[in-house]
């Protein structure tokens, strides 16, 4: 698969990897990912929103499903 630019990414579209990870651009135009963790066993989902108070921007879990509940979780919420 081609690798593909962060900045070509359209809301609501989203590109995955062959090794699973995600990359995509939210409804409201933030940057999401579910990457594989490097350090330790497990996953990570980011948005590139602002923090507030009671809404998570980052979530680490070891479950491949929660990741990706939460990836899609982002994708729609922010």
């Amino acid at each position: 698969m081609a690798e593909f630019n962060a900045a070509d990414l359209r809301p609501g579209q989203v590109e995955s990897k062959d090794n699973g990870e995600r990359l995509g651009r939210s409804a409201g135009g933030h940057l999401v990912q579910l990457r594989r963790r490097i350090s330790e066993p497990g996953f990570v989902v980011t948005v590139d929103a602002e923090a507030s108070a009671g809404v998570p921007t980052e979530l680490l879990t070891q479950e491949w499903a929660a990741a990706n509940a939460e990836f899609d979780r982002f994708m729609h919420d922010f």
